[in-house]
Order: structure tokens, then C-alpha cells, then sequence
């Protein structure tokens, strides 16, 4: 086996010593956060992950999903009941603008639980999608447990404090990216000014929030907000900007409006300092191979497409560097697009991941060389012959 050390060679992947940074470094107020690239699924800043906490309410991402997910037309009209707001002062919980002396669909019921975190939207969805409270309660813990969300319990459809409502903040990104691959969720957490079917205007919690502290996030493309006394300030939103998505799930920032003041420092900081970087263009050579009875002396193996990375922008191409383990000879035998070996991907000392290598060019065979190289095989097998006879005639066999 032959093996080549190449540098300028990358692949996106997992690499938490490039793109993770230590939770004192951007000390923000909420005391657990975690921060994900969507775009490959990766963890970027983690704080206090899987520490189990209230959480407000964004609990009603998970009573906006599974309501959802259990209604069959989201058009139809439906009414609230006294049942669904008359102690909502009482429970100190918001309600929404939503008129209850008129008929709405659910769709708009939806927008006002995420948009105006109505507490009101949520025990008529769950009344009407469940008949009660108590079965809808058991159908969201269905469905996290569904969802891998092992550190989570739900007691309730709007996020009230209670010892059994609770979750981490990592749960709550399983239950996001879960979300967002529902097309009506990704819609109806995404917006954020919406009219309903009567034609009242409502707007998203985080708007108020931003404009009230006069903080500019125009990269944030939607998300929810929660607060509760034992939750403290909680926010899970997503942002989008120079090709990356980021998703941040905040909880316990003691004060308004620090969730979204760490939001802010988040986000500012990983699109200020990171990025996909362009480290090997398309047609780039990545090794070269000797060959055998091939009309070319030797093979250039190169890269497939352009090759770019999520890191520090003033990331060490220096310590990008790459093993090649395979086959040191192409020959005939061998063929366009199949596995001849793989590379070791480094990063410093660190193995990122181990990769296929292909044989990428089209290959011909230098005939000459071939019918020369089986003339002689057979000349010397036919010597070989000839001395084998003669041996075994000189002893008598």
C-alpha cells in the first residue's frame, strides 16, 4: 500500500475541536444553550445541554406538532369554549388577540399558539384534537418519546411550571428539527406577521421583543419564545445567513430581554467568525497513482466537486492534512468509478473522518505492452517447461 500525504484537502464533517467553542467564551446570560449548524447537523456551542429545566413555553412547539399531525383539515372552522381562556388570568397565562365569540380555522388557532404563544390556542387544539386536556398530555409524551427525547416530560399543553413539564435545551433542537421537516410547522414557526381569516393581524412575540430592546437580527427566520418563573427566559429560533442555518434553543435567562440579547451574541459571533470555506475547487488533484500496461505513465486522481468546510475563517490550512491508503498501481483490470483505496482526514493530530477514494478518469490500455508483456510470459513458461522436462529425464522420472 502505498500512502501520500496531501495537503489543501478537506471534507465537510464533524470536527468539534475546529468549530466548538467553550461556554465561558461567549458568556451569555441564559444558563443552558446549545447551538447547532443544520446544514450538517453539528453541534457549535453547547451550555448546560442536558441539564433538565422548565420550559416554558416552548412546550407549544410540541402542542403545535402533534396537533398538526392529528388534524385532518386545517381550513375548517372551529369555536372556543369557556373552558379554553376563563382561568387564564388566574394561571397568570397569555392569552391571545384571538376574538372567542368568533369562529376561526385551525390553522389560524396555530398562528396564534406560536405566534402570540396563546394559551388559550392551546387548550381548545387540545380539547378538539384529544376531547380532553388529560389524552392530548399523552399524545405529546408519545410523541417525544417517538422523537428520542429521553430527558422530557410534558404536563400540560401550554408550558405552566409543573415538576413533570420539563425538558432540556438538546431535547427541544430533536423536537425543533423535527418541526421543521413538517412543511405546515416550518410555515407557521417561520412567519411572523400573519392575518387570520377574519382579517385581524397578529405579530410574532420575538418581534416585540427585538423592537422593544431595539435590537436589529435580521438573519433570525422564526422561532419561539417562553417565559415562566421557574423557567426563567427561554427562546428557540433559527437563523439563516451566508448559506449557513443555525438553530439556537435558549433557556433560564433571568431577565427580558437577555434570551434575546444572547441570541444576538450567538449568532453575531459564528457569522461573524466562521463559515463554509472553499479548500479544494473541483478537478484539484488530490494524488497520483503510478500505473501498469496503461497507455499514461502515471494517474491523477482529482476532486469531484469543490470541497468546502464549516470553520474558523482564519483557520491553519497548514494543519489540514490527508493519509492516502490504497492501491499504489492502476492497471486494466482495474475500473472507471470504483473504490482503489481511502483517505485520512486530519485536521492537526486529530482523525476526522475516513473516506472512499474512486478511480474518477477513464483508463486505456496500452495493447503493445500488454502483447509483449504475454509473449514473454509465455517464452519464459515454456523455458520453465523445458527445464522442468529435462530435470526430471536426468533423474530417471
Amino acid at each position: 500500500m502505498k500512502k501520500l500525504k496531501i495537503l489543501f484537502f478537506v471534507l465537510v464533517c464533524l470536527a468539534l475541536t475546529i468549530t466548538n467553542v467553550n461556554a465561558d467564551e461567549l458568556k451569555i446570560s441564559s444558563n443552558n444553550a446549545v447551538l447547532y449548524n443544520l446544514n450538517d447537523d453539528t453541534i457549535l456551542y453547547e451550555k448546560n445541554k442536558d441539564q433538565k429545566v422548565s420550559i416554558a413555553s416552548l412546550t407549544k412547539m410540541m402542542t403545535a406538532l402533534v396537533a398538526i399531525e392529528n388534524i385532518e383539515d386545517l381550513n375548517k372552522k372551529v369555536t372556543f369554549v369557556k373552558s379554553d381562556y376563563d382561568k387564564l388570568i388566574e394561571m397568570d397565562a397569555t392569552g391571545s388577540s384571538l376574538d372567542k365569540s368568533k369562529s376561526y380555522t385551525y390553522e389560524d388557532l396555530l398562528y396564534g399558539l406560536i405566534l402570540e404563544s396563546g394559551a388559550d390556542c392551546a387548550n381548545a387544539l387540545a380539547r378538539l384534537v384529544a376531547g380532553n386536556e388529560k389524552d392530548f398530555v399523552k399524545m405529546m409524551n408519545a410523541k417525544a418519546k417517538e422523537l428520542g427525547m429521553n430527558n422530557t416530560s410534558f404536563a400540560n399543553p401550554i408550558g405552566m411550571d409543573d415538576k413533570n413539564n420539563y425538558s432540556t435545551v438538546n431535547d427541544l433542537s430533536i423536537l425543533f428539527k423535527a418541526g421543521l421537516k413538517n412543511g405546515e410547522f416550518k410555515k407557521i414557526i417561520s412567519t411572523f406577521e400573519y392575518k387570520l381569516s377574519d382579517g385581524t393581524p397578529i405579530k410574532h412575540t420575538i418581534y416585540y421583543y427585538m423592537k422593544n430592546a431595539n435590537i436589529s437580527m435580521p438573519y433570525i427566520k422564526g422561532g419561539k419564545t417562553g417565559y415562566e418563573i421557574d423557567a426563567g427566559y427561554a427562546l428557540a429560533s433559527i437563523a439563516y445567513q451566508n448559506d449557513t442555518l443555525l438553530m439556537l434553543i435558549t433557556s433560564k435567562a433571568e431577565n427580558s430581554p437577555d434570551h434575546i440579547k444572547d441570541a444576538k451574541k450567538v449568532y453575531d459571533y459564528y457569522f461573524k467568525n466562521y463559515g463554509y470555506q472553499t479548500l479544494v475547487e473541483k478537478g484539484d488533484i488530490v494524488t497520483k497513482l503510478s500505473t501498469k500496461y496503461l497507455s499514461e505513465d502515471s494517474i491523477n486522481i482529482k476532486a469531484d466537486d469543490d470541497v468546502k468546510y464549516y470553520m474558523r475563517n482564519d483557520y491553519d490550512p497548514e494543519k489540514i492534512n490527508i493519509i492516502y491508503d490504497g492501491i499504489d498501481t492502476i492497471t486494466p483490470e482495474n475500473k472507471y468509478k470504483e473504490k482503489i483505496g481511502t483517505l485520512n482526514i486530519y485536521y492537526g493530530e486529530k482523525l476526522i473522518k475516513t473516506l472512499p477514494v474512486t478511480l474518477n478518469q477513464k483508463i486505456y490500455p496500452d495493447y503493445k505492452l500488454i502483447i509483449l508483456a504475454n509473449v514473454i510470459y509465455i517464452f519464459m513458461l515454456g523455458i520453465s517447461i523445458i527445464i522442468s522436462v529435462r530435470i526430471r529425464k536426468n533423474k530417471g522420472l
